[in-house]
């Protein structure tokens, strides 16, 4: 995981545009409820594009059924997709969310982060 909030788009540019694949991914946060990640994508030209990803888990570790978590997960998601981010299912009831072609990567995060945290609270 990255130590400081500062993503370096730059950084994550270099990589993509050098890897195998073309993509690079760095975690920024994680804990027991969500993670958060960024990364960048490199087309043909190698022109770089950006993307969030955000894991939200749809149980709160206990392996029961916790109504009033499942009610502020539901909450977040759907703030998360009105702002943009594509929904998809992941094993071990996760939701992935992940927003495409951003501008600015430090300010989404920061956005999100403050976002997770007060629907978490």
């Amino acid at each position: 995981m990255i130590k400081n909030t500062t993503i370096n788009s730059n950084a994550l540019a270099k990589e993509a545009k050098v890897s195998k694949n073309k993509e690079t991914y760095k975690l920024i946060e994680k804990n027991q409820i969500y993670r958060i990640g960024v990364g960048a994508r490199a087309d043909s030209t190698d022109a770089p594009s950006f993307f969030i990803e955000v894991l939200v888990s749809l149980s709160a570790g206990s392996g029961e059924v916790d109504l009033s978590y499942l009610k502020k997960a539901l909450t977040c998601l759907k703030t998360l997709q009105s702002k943009g981010y594509l929904l998809a299912f992941e094993d071990g009831n996760i939701v992935s969310c992940e927003k495409k072609r951003l501008h600015d990567l430090n300010e989404e995060y920061l956005a999100v982060k403050s976002l997770l945290k007060t629907a978490f609270v």
